[in-house]
């Protein structure tokens, strides 16, 4: 689910993110590019107020940074008791399995989290 581009900037507000559905607020809970604007489309004049925009408010990147690398540490710890109780009973193998999956796209996330702050960072010339 992608949030319209005017949107966008009212969701900053938390009395208009108290009117989201749940499955919205975890969205934006999640997802580190849900509050930035698409630079990639319309006019150059368009594309510049977006980058703008995204480079002017990549602080909450960070926030993303600390919430993802926490999930990632949290599900790759646990991936070892998992398979310890998969020796003993082997249903546990699933949730093993579970949390290896879930701290490899947490790393990734994480990673490419990074890399947008990066790059926003940059100078733009």
């Amino acid at each position: 689910m992608r949030l319209a581009e005017p949107d966008v900037e009212n969701l900053l507000r938390p009395d208009s993110r108290a009117q989201l559905t749940f499955g919205q607020q975890l969205l934006i809970y999640l997802n580190p590019f849900a509050l930035f604007k698409d630079a990639s489309n319309g006019t150059a004049m368009v594309r510049e107020r977006a980058l703008s925009y995204n480079r002017a408010m990549r602080w909450m990147l960070v926030a993303y940074l600390r919430r993802w690398v926490l999930i990632a540490a949290s599900s790759f710890l646990a991936i070892a008791p998992a398979e310890a109780a998969a020796a003993q009973v082997s249903f546990f193998i699933l949730p093993a399995a579970a949390f290896a999956v879930a701290a490899c796209i947490a790393f990734t996330v994480t990673f490419f989290t990074l890399a947008a702050y990066v790059l926003l960072s940059a100078s733009h010339r």
